[in-house]
């Protein structure tokens, strides 16, 4: 009797060793806090693989096609919320070969962020999506800017006047004014 009460923190404690392994696993992969651990929801479907980790788990902590399904974190609700996660960048398109770019602060652009602030007027949807464009930050004469189409945020690689981004296949857009004294970025919709 005394071994088995032995081997019982052990156990335990073997656990929470296990525990805090995962934990950290899923905070190297991108996930934070809020995220509610699927084996903990009973609602959530059960899905093991011979590691224990969900089936069809991929590097950015999704199911493989880049979708994390968020459970509610105080437990009170039952709805979820699906949230289009990419570690990747939207490329850049460099401007044409022969390009002269103008003074980095143009003031010229049809569309207007400012670092912490989504672009205005509001870019027009398509494909029944919405697209809004923010200034993340001003790198020298490059732009560092992020895009939220329906919900989901992705960074954009850092572009300078006259380069282009295609986000979603949707929406091409234009870089023309990189302003760092005020914060400014101005862009034109092209496509």
């Amino acid at each position: 009797m005394t071994r088995t009460a032995a081997r019982r923190p052990f156990h335990r404690s073997g656990l929470g060793v296990l525990t805090s392994l995962l934990a950290v696993g899923l905070l190297a992969a991108g996930c934070t806090s809020g995220v509610e651990d699927p084996v903990a929801d009973p609602t959530a479907p059960s899905s093991a693989s011979d590691a224990g980790g969900a089936s069809g788990a991929s590097d950015d902590g999704g199911g493989g096609d880049g979708t994390v399904v968020l459970a509610p974190s105080d437990g009170g609700g039952t709805g979820q919320a699906t949230v289009e996660v990419s570690s990747d960048p939207y490329p850049v398109t460099p401007a044409p070969e022969g390009f002269e770019p103008p003074a980095a602060c143009t003031g010229e652009g049809a569309y207007l962020t400012e670092v912490g602030s989504p672009s205005t007027p509001d870019l027009p949807e398509r494909g029944g999506e919405s697209l809004s464009i923010e200034a993340v930050s001003i790198d020298g004469e490059k732009a560092v800017l992020s895009a939220t189409v329906d919900g989901g945020t992705r960074e954009i690689e850092p572009a300078a006047i006259g380069e282009t981004v295609s986000i979603e296949d949707q929406w091409t857009i234009s870089v023309t004014s990189v302003c760092g004294d005020t914060d400014q970025v101005e862009f034109d919709l092209i496509d």
